[in-house]
């Protein structure tokens, strides 16, 4: 390819010969979009690989690892290669929205914005049809999606931070978040976490479009992440570790959304912690007390005083537990 791609798609891939190829396929048929995927195999054993390999499409790129890394380290490998004006984080077994993904380009194109953001749909096993975001996601976009097109500040739209992490429903400028230093978590599971954050805490603005970008697919019974119970769960206090870091860099940030961040944290580790298994359930806890203790202190007071004393209240609670 000699010409830059509209958009570069990055895909981690670990076993995935069931869905990968028509997961690529139906990137390639987009009308009106030149795009170029790019496959980071986590050291697959299925053949996946070889099926991708027979496409024998030029705009098909696929990287690898011997052993494996976890999807996070995957896609920062791929935006490494990435040379679309725009880049997509995606999975291996979901499906895109092409009138969607066309509508977004078309409005980033438009507006400048450094990225777009859209709802999404679920289906789940056997299920006939989509669902719809879950809760706490479908009344804060209801709030911010006040127009089908809408370009807003994070500080007009900050209950985004607190928006499931995924990574296949935001659109962004490619050349924009090279310069910032965009990437994903080294853990195995809640490697998303990190790049959402850091996706909408570096947009100078964020594009809002009322109409779903992917449908997330969760097999029943399956390996998908969501799926996933038990110790994997421990590696979220290392994602949010990693994640709160990032945020201390920024300290004007910090001090404006530390309240959406510990939100956050007790929200995702309430439903973390009710998958984990009872013989790691105090690791986990300690986990959790340790992190919420890194709170600065001004922090604390201007939510505790300010901003949310509820929120202040469960943040004692569960340090003292």
């Amino acid at each position: 390819m000699t010409n830059q791609p509209d958009l570069s798609v990055i895909i981690p891939m670990h076993n995935a010969s069931a869905t990968v190829t028509g997961v690529v396929e139906s990137f390639l048929s987009v009308d009106a979009v030149s795009v170029e995927v790019i496959v980071v195999d986590d050291a697959s054993t299925d053949g996946s690989v070889a099926q991708l390999r027979a496409l024998d499409r030029p705009e098909v790129v696929v990287e690898g690892f011997s052993t494996n890394h976890g999807a996070g380290l995957a896609r920062n490998l791929g935006f490494a290669r990435a040379r679309g004006r725009y880049v997509l984080f995606f999975d291996a077994d979901d499906e895109i929205h092409p009138s969607s993904l066309r509508v977004a380009i078309d409005s980033l194109d438009d507006t400048g914005a450094d990225v777009a953001m859209m709802p999404y749909n679920y289906r789940r096993g056997q299920a006939n049809g989509d669902e719809a975001m879950n809760s706490f996601d479908a009344s804060v976009w209801a709030q911010y999606a006040t127009a089908p097109r809408r370009v807003a500040r994070l500080s007009d739209v900050p209950r985004l931070l607190g928006f499931s992490n995924y990574p296949w429903n935001k659109l962004a400028r490619t050349e924009h978040y090279r310069r910032t230093g965009l990437r994903y978590g080294s853990t195995p599971v809640h490697n998303d976490v990190l790049g959402h954050w850091l996706t909408l805490l570096d947009a100078r603005s964020i594009l809002l479009l009322d109409q779903p970008l992917c449908t997330h697919i969760v097999a029943e019974g399956g390996r998908n992440l969501t799926n996933r119970e038990s110790r994997a769960r421990l590696s979220l206090i290392d994602a949010l570790n990693e994640t709160y870091t990032e945020l201390e860099a920024r300290p004007e940030k910090r001090n404006r959304y530390s309240h959406h961040y510990w939100d956050f944290v007790l929200r995702v580790a309430g439903w973390a912690k009710s998958r984990v298994t009872p013989d790691v359930l105090d690791e986990f806890n300690l986990g959790l007390q340790q992190h919420l203790l890194r709170i600065d202190v001004g922090d604390f007071a201007r939510i505790r005083l300010r901003r949310d004393s509820g929120l202040a209240s469960r943040i004692v609670r569960t340090s003292l537990a």
